[in-house]
């Protein structure tokens, strides 16, 4: 799950029993706030970021230690004039090698479902890949339209199971209005 403000790789079993969970501990480099800040910055908009990034040729080093220094980073190539989509790269493959420690450390096995915002993102799916894909059993990596929404219909779903189970601990009493 890449999104706004945080990442994290979550393994399941096949009837959705969480196995492992790690989520990022650092700055919000890896994130699509991040990202949005940059896009913002070069002039680019969201839809555009994933397709300029899979046309550039080669990737900008981008620093993935601190969303302050990327950024920094970023005003930096920008007046050394490097090409947008190159920057752009560098940002998906600096994110990408975040990622990829995630799933490692939660020991996922199998295919990668992205969700989240990012998940829409071709240029980082397609760098999360290539980071992949230096290991020998490279898992495809899956995403859907509406994977941007997998956090809120989590939250409304557990929300509804929480209501359900208040409900049937403390029932009201219809006619007094207490508990």
């Amino acid at each position: 799950d890449v999104g706004a403000l945080y990442a994290r790789a979550i393994q399941v079993d096949e009837h959705a029993k969480v196995l492992s969970y790690r989520m990022t501990s650092q700055c919000a480099a890896g994130t699509g706030q991040f990202v949005e800040n940059i896009a913002r910055y070069l002039g680019v908009r969201l839809d555009e970021v994933g397709d300029i990034s899979n046309a550039a040729q080669r990737a900008e080093p981008v620093s993935g230690i601190c969303a302050v220094l990327a950024e920094t980073d970023v005003i930096n190539m920008v007046s050394r004039g490097i090409a947008t989509g190159e920057i752009l790269r560098g940002i998906h493959e600096s994110i990408a090698q975040q990622l990829a420690k995630l799933l490692r450390a939660a020991r996922g096995k199998g295919p990668v479902l992205m969700t989240g915002g990012l998940a829409a993102d071709a240029g980082l799916r397609a760098a999360l890949t290539r980071r992949l894909g230096e290991d020998d059993k490279a898992p495809e990596i899956l995403s859907h339209p509406k994977s941007l929404y997998a956090g809120a219909i989590g939250a409304a779903a557990w929300g509804a199971f929480r209501h359900r189970k208040l409900e049937r601990a403390a029932p009201i009493d219809q006619e007094a209005g207490l508990a």
